[in-house]
């Protein structure tokens, strides 16, 4: 049985590590784009779209008042029998009232069910996070101490060198 050991492949070793850090690189990016879009998307559902849908729902329902007022001033006024336009007008404008609240309750069950499906797998990702954060830099670590133990263990270990110069061959240790 041998006395030293074959340290053979410490290059290996460095590639690894290379290959690791680049790996927890590209995931912690990947995660902190999901997560930034998780949060993206929350704050449209939540602001952008509600406030739309607000505001358009506040717009049609002017719209359907004016639309109604038109409607009993011609009603009112004996001039004008023909109240076909301005039926059509406030049916119209009773349809948009009702398109508006739709998409609000549809908003509403969208940032409800928001919630439940995608905050459970943001969070599932959590610990992958926390692995790459935290483990993934303790791994890195103990690779290069074991790379540069492996470098020191080769070196003080290496088999003598031979030497020629001047037609005769002698043993050197290593550096």
């Amino acid at each position: 049985m041998d006395s030293q050991a074959r340290v053979g492949s410490i290059g290996a070793l460095e590639g690894f590590r290379a290959a690791l850090i680049r790996y927890t690189e590209r995931g912690r990016r990947a995660l902190d784009d999901v997560t930034g879009e998780v949060k993206r998307t929350r704050g449209w559902l939540e602001t952008e779209q509600r406030q739309k849908w607000e505001g358009e729902f506040r717009r049609r329902s002017r719209i359907l008042e004016q639309a109604e007022q038109e409607l009993y001033s011609a009603r009112m006024s004996s001039m004008r029998n023909d109240k076909t336009a301005q039926q059509m007008a406030v049916n119209k404008a009773r349809r948009s009232l009702v398109e508006a609240e739709e998409k609000l309750a549809v908003l509403k069950r969208w940032r409800q069910t928001y919630d439940g499906r995608v905050e459970t797998l943001a969070k599932q990702l959590e610990s992958l996070h926390d692995t790459l954060s935290r483990q993934m830099p303790k791994a890195v670590v103990s690779l290069s101490n074991s790379v540069r133990l492996l470098q020191d263990y080769a070196e003080v270990h290496a088999p003598p060198r031979e030497v020629t110069g001047g037609g005769e061959t002698t043993t050197e240790p290593p550096p």
